[in-house]
């Protein structure tokens, strides 16, 4: 908060409070009397121990703060990481509240493979705390996205093979026999 106003900083402090309690129309209206870039780059800084904004409203589970104030700040923003390395998913997945979860990772494209300080993904630290909603949650979700993703490049792939000769794929049989019979070979001489 050093580099911030007088004014910026009161303006920081009072959203992160709000952000804090869920008090939606108050963010509203110091967002509304700040302007759009103000604003923007307020729900960005952070503030104590590398807090922002979001990371106080996801870390007591007020989705609605989380999916307002998502729609202001830089997609990078909804992945700051605070003095040990969490970020917003990190505390709302410590915290259990998978609907502020599922806001920030469906609507936020929040980055779940994220590690803080101790090396911790979200979903680990939701673990670790007995979270079973929000793992179970991020086990589905973020797995079904990764297979989602890996099955469309599986697709091409099937599409490049289908094109390949013949000839290539004896070749490859051809080497592969060759690299055995060589690695036997030396088995034996060992």
């Amino acid at each position: 908060m050093a580099n911030l106003s007088v004014q910026d900083a009161e303006h920081l402090e009072e959203l992160i409070e709000c952000a804090r309690y869920g008090e939606l129309e108050e963010i509203q209206a110091v967002v509304e009397s700040s302007g759009a870039e103000k604003a923007k780059m307020l729900l960005s800084h952070q503030g104590d121990y590398g807090k922002t904004p979001l990371h106080m409203a996801a870390a007591n589970g007020h989705p609605d703060v989380v999916e307002y104030l998502i729609t202001i700040i830089s997609p990078e923003a909804v992945n700051i990481q605070n003095d040990q390395g969490n970020t917003a998913l990190h505390w709302a997945a410590t915290n259990g509240h998978h609907k502020v979860v599922e806001t920030l990772i469906t609507k936020g494209k929040a980055d779940y493979k994220l590690k803080n300080a101790a090396g911790h993904t979200a979903m680990l630290e939701a673990e670790i705390h007995e979270r079973e909603q929000v793992v179970a949650w991020m086990l589905i979700n973020t797995e079904l996205e990764e297979e989602l993703k890996e099955g469309d490049a599986d697709d091409d792939d099937d599409e490049d093979d289908e094109e390949s000769s013949g000839d290539e794929e004896e070749e490859e049989d051809s080497e592969d026999k060759q690299a055995a019979q060589g690695s036997s070979q030396s088995a034996t001489k060992a």
